[in-house]
Parts: structure tokens; C-alpha cells; sequence
């Protein structure tokens, strides 16, 4: 994922949104201003094309997207388009956490608020939704699975499913060519991935 993908403005989900990738039902996990990160059940070839549809607080949004990362029922998309109800939404929800956090460093739980929830609530809660992603290091190679819980497994390691690609493929490569040492580092390091 570029610096800039991360750095773009994106809505404050507060849990993952259900929607639609062309005919593919999919799980919205993040959305920003150049692209979204999609859960799927059904095989996305990379550089499919098609129309993002989801809803969010009452506004129906459709984007052109494209695949342009796809692995294990994870899918990054690129939009194709600039949606102008999109960046609106966007404004408005970084608005929101704005009021939200600063109603929290005042001490008024009652304005600490994020779509239904409190501040704290909706940040543990769209992390927790996301799920975890377990990588085991078998003879044939790795496997990836996805996990409710955040346990660590003795052949490999467990981190948050919203992890960028590239720091998984630097743990599997670590935990891959180094010795018992190495293993047990890269396992601390993935458990405190899932605690942050």
C-alpha cells in the first residue's frame, strides 16, 4: 500500500459496511478519497474493473473501481472516478471525530460521540470487526486463514486483518529464514500488531 493510499481521508467506519464490487457480494473494511480495502468470498481476478455500490448513513454511493491487490478473500481497489458524495461523507466524518475528540478531551462522554457509539467504542470496534489473519509455515509453504481471535499459533503468527501486505510478507520472510530466536521475535511483534 503506497504512503499516500494510507494517508489519504477516509471515512471513520465504525464497523464494516456490506456492498457490492460489479455482481460480487463484498465487505467494505476501508474507504478513502482513492480507493477502498474489500473482504470477499468469491475469486476477483487483479484488474477487474466494475461499480462499487454501498450505503452509508443513508447515501447511496457507486464508484468505478479496480482491482488492483487481491489475496486469501482480501482485495484492495483503486477508484477510477473522483465521487464528490464521497468526499463530502469524508469531510463530514472527519468532522465528526474532530467534534468527537475534542468533546473527549473535555470530559463530555455524552458529546464523545462517533456515528451511534463513543469515540473509544467505534475505534475498537471497526478494528475488532476486521478480524485477524493467521499465517502458518507448513512443509508446502504458508497458509493463510482468517481468525476471530488474535492467538498466536506455534508454527507461525496472527495479525489484524487490516495489516498492509507489505509488512505481512516481511514477517513471513523474517520468520521463514530465521532461526528459533527470530520466530519467537516475529510472533511478539505480530502480538502486539493485534493489541494496538
Amino acid at each position: 500500500m503506497s504512503e499516500d493510499r494510507r494517508r489519504a481521508p477516509r471515512l471513520h467506519l465504525t464497523k464494516p459496511v456490506e456492498g457490492w464490487f460489479s455482481d460480487f457480494p463484498v465487505t467494505l473494511v476501508d474507504v478513502s478519497e482513492t480507493g477502498a480495502a474489500i473482504l470477499h468470498g468469491d475469486e476477483i481476478p487483479v484488474g477487474s474493473r466494475g461499480l462499487l455500490r454501498f450505503s452509508w448513513r443513508g447515501e447511496d454511493l457507486e464508484i468505478t473501481a479496480e482491482i488492483v491487490h487481491s489475496r486469501e478473500g482480501r482485495a484492495g481497489l483503486r477508484f477510477v472516478e473522483k465521487s464528490e458524495l464521497l468526499g463530502g461523507l469524508i469531510a463530514a466524518s472527519a468532522d465528526e471525530v474532530l467534534r468527537a475528540q475534542e468533546a473527549n478531551l473535555r470530559g463530555e462522554r455524552e458529546k464523545n460521540v462517533v456515528g451511534e457509539e463513543t469515540l473509544t467504542a467505534a475505534s475498537f470496534g471497526a478494528r475488532a470487526a476486521r478480524g485477524y489473519l493467521m499465517f502458518r509455515l507448513t512443509a508446502g509453504g504458508w497458509t493463510q486463514a482468517q481468525s476471530l481471535l488474535p492467538d498466536q499459533p506455534d508454527d507461525g503468527f496472527t495479525v489484524s486483518a487490516d495489516e498492509p501486505q507489505d509488512q505481512i510478507d516481511i514477517l513471513c520472510k523474517t520468520y521463514e529464514t530465521g532461526d528459533a530466536d527470530a520466530k519467537k521475535m516475529m510472533r511478539a511483534i505480530a502480538e502486539l500488531s493485534v493489541r494496538r
